[in-house]
């Protein structure tokens, strides 16, 4: 039970570790020059020659260092709500401390995207985990297996960035919301985590750093963590961390079991009661998408109302009468 509580607690702080790096590089977000998905690499410069990036990318990586430890230690039924927990603060701190505001229908998908993850966490084995008898099952013979799992990720992380780069224009012109980046940037993430679960796997099967350097698997994790950084700070740059970081975190998840299927072979769970779990989340997950707004809301109507104010200093109320207006004596115009 000891040890149990002692994981536990280094799976809370792991978690608050990974995401304090998302303020982080909100931070550093707010500090650049307009991002523009359409010039990756002025993006990618930008961010490795920025201290406050580097320093979140280090807890980034510290914390899901320190996650694989502790996750891999503790019951599922136990980790899986931690891991909630941790999202649920993350949401509150940017509400409470950063002044973001989620509308009714944000904060109901909110709750089901954290709801789904508890449910696709708890969908698995204690005994074999979320990855329980996963192989390499001749996904290196196959290149075009992986092919068809990289390319949706890719496909939508570029016409994110290539929408989001669209300059609105009109009156009613509206910026798409934090759940599109999110997407993208997820289901990159998602890839980037197989990838390391790609690594595992071979090491454990071969004992061959070699072998593992020869695979797939280690340009896999770079190319899409790489993707899902550039697309994360351009989000954080735009958009509420509350949304992106909710959205990231569960379509990085579903993403993650779905191409574990394919790459691993990692089987769904047989039994009735996880199989209903890992269902009743990927619909609930599929539910919070469809709710969640696609655009950011118009900015309320006190605001609008304000924003026409220096125009309407040159217009005369109707209550003035310019004959009641004193008349002065006119200047005869001098030699040009």
């Amino acid at each position: 039970m000891g040890t149990d509580l002692g994981y536990a607690a280094l799976a809370l702080i792991a978690t608050a570790v990974y995401y304090i790096a998302f303020l982080v590089f909100r931070a550093s977000a707010r500090r650049m020059e307009p991002l523009r998905g359409s010039r990756p690499f002025r993006v990618a410069r930008l961010m490795l020659t920025d201290p406050v990036w580097l320093g979140g990318g280090l807890l980034l990586f510290l914390g899901l260092g320190y996650e694989v430890v502790a996750f891999s230690a503790l019951p599922l039924a136990l980790a899986q709500p931690i891991f909630a927990v941790a999202l649920v603060l993350l949401v509150g701190y940017a509400v409470r401390f950063l002044g973001e505001r989620l509308s009714a229908r944000e904060w109901a998908s909110v709750a089901l995207f954290v709801l789904a993850a508890m449910l696709i966490g708890l969908s698995a084995s204690d005994e074999g985990g979320l990855h329980a008898g996963a192989t390499p099952a001749g996904t290196l013979a196959r290149p075009w297996t992986m092919i068809a799992v990289c390319a949706p990720a890719v496909l939508v992380a570029a016409l994110v960035w290539l929408v989001g780069d669209r300059r609105a224009s009109g009156r009613h012109a509206r910026k798409p919301a934090g759940v599109a980046y999110g997407i993208g940037a997820g289901a990159c993430a998602g890839l980037a985590e197989a990838g390391i679960r790609g690594i595992s796997i071979v090491y454990q099967e071969t004992g061959s750093l070699q072998a593992v350097m020869q695979s797939a698997y280690p340009y896999l994790t770079i190319g899409l963590a790489a993707i899902a950084l550039g697309q994360l700070q351009v989000a954080l740059q735009r958009c509420r961390i509350a949304i992106v970081a909710v959205v990231l975190t569960v379509i990085g998840r579903t993403y993650l079991l779905l191409a574990g299927s394919v790459l691993f072979g990692e089987d769904w769970p047989r039994e009735t009661g996880p199989f209903l779990l890992r269902a009743g989340g990927f619909t609930l997950a599929l539910l919070a998408l469809v709710l969640f707004p696609r655009y950011e809301e118009q900015a309320p109507y006190g605001e609008e109302a304000r924003a026409p104010e220096p125009a309407a200093r040159n217009t005369v109320h109707p209550a003035f009468d310019a004959r009641t207006l004193p008349r002065w004596p006119s200047t005869p115009a001098g030699p040009s």
